[in-house]
């Protein structure tokens, strides 16, 4: 199971000089880098991480700085400042905490999430008599060290869409989001993907109880693959019970049944400054920007601080265009 953690770190202040600006100075939190003001920090401060695509509320004193005479809630982003890619905001770290704790809550920080379900039809309906997992991934950034250098790793491109999720069980066929299970209405582009992609339901027939996992995208969100009318499928990963697939069988399914599949950027020894290379550039699919790449090892495995092993990056390329 995957579940992600929107987490807001307490984190001691390391600075190091920013080479073009004096008044900046730059702090490495895990593997993100943050430039702050020189003058508001010193080694030893705690500070709260507030990562990329956090939502902050700006009524609070924390995040007054950010507040626009339009909106109350304020989306974290990636900036670059004098040449330098600023990933997040630090503020200081609520009182009585200490390094380690996580502060979302008490500050009031959630993580962005797009609004796709209010906005694409179909209501909610009761799902298989499945322990289904909701498919969340967390950041490589944030545990990178859940790898293993020159491990083999398969790294795909990460495509910005709606989480989807489909299963044949006990002779009916199941189409969901991410989160909810979804009634058959042609207005929903969970139902749209499912009939525009017939092998879906070819595989989830053949093999009941297996949930093939992927992106529905195109007329989804802001990247629309030079999509101009209606959505795709792309599939990402198939759960058997408990256990996902490996990447073997996963793509000999997806290969056998002709069901589309997310770009297969690379497969090869797990090496941080390539895969932060892959997560930026262009599609492989699309004329615009890539959002990121997923990077899993070949042959499943856990770790006990994330449980499985696979992690996502978002390239910087489109945290700013976003």
């Amino acid at each position: 199971m995957e579940k992600s953690t929107h987490r807001v770190d307490v984190i001691q202040v390391k600075m190091r000089p920013h080479e073009n600006a004096d008044f900046l100075s730059l702090i490495e939190v895990y593997n993100y880098t943050v430039c702050v003001r020189t003058a508001d920090w010193k080694d030893g401060d705690l500070a709260a991480y507030i990562p990329p695509d956090s939502v902050v509320d700006t009524n609070r004193p924390e995040f007054a700085f950010l507040k626009t005479k339009d909106r109350q809630f304020e989306r974290i982003r990636v900036k670059k400042l004098r040449g330098v890619i600023s990933m997040g905001l630090l503020v200081p770290a609520p009182p009585n905490s200490k390094e380690g704790d996580d502060v979302a809550e008490l500050l009031g920080v959630t993580h962005y999430e797009p609004s796709v379900e209010s906005i694409t039809g179909g209501d909610n309906v009761g799902g298989p008599n499945l322990v289904i997992p909701k498919y969340d991934i967390d950041s490589l950034r944030r545990y990178l060290s859940c790898f293993i250098p020159g491990e083999t790793v398969y790294i795909s491109e990460k495509i910005h869409g709606a989480n989807s999720r489909y299963v044949f069980h006990n002779g009916q066929m199941y189409c969901g989001s991410r989160t909810n299970w979804k009634v058959e209405d042609e207005r929903s582009i969970w139902w749209q993907a499912l009939k525009n992609t017939p092998s879906i339901i070819e595989f989830c027939q053949c093999y009941p109880d297996f949930v093939l996992f992927g992106e529905v995208y195109g007329q989804v969100q802001n990247l629309r693959y030079d999509i101009k009318s209606g959505v795709r499928f792309a599939a990402f990963d198939i759960l058997n019970g408990n256990r996902y697939l490996d990447v073997s069988r996963f793509l000999g399914f997806v290969h056998d049944y002709e069901i589309p599949r997310v770009p297969t950027i690379a497969i090869e020894g797990f090496d941080w400054e390539n895969i932060q290379g892959y997560a930026e550039g262009q599609s492989l699919i699309a004329s615009h920007v890539r959002e990121g790449c997923v990077v899993r090892p070949v042959i499943e495995r856990t770790h006990p601080t994330i449980g499985r092993v696979i992690l996502k990056l978002v390239g910087n390329g489109y945290y700013q265009k976003g």
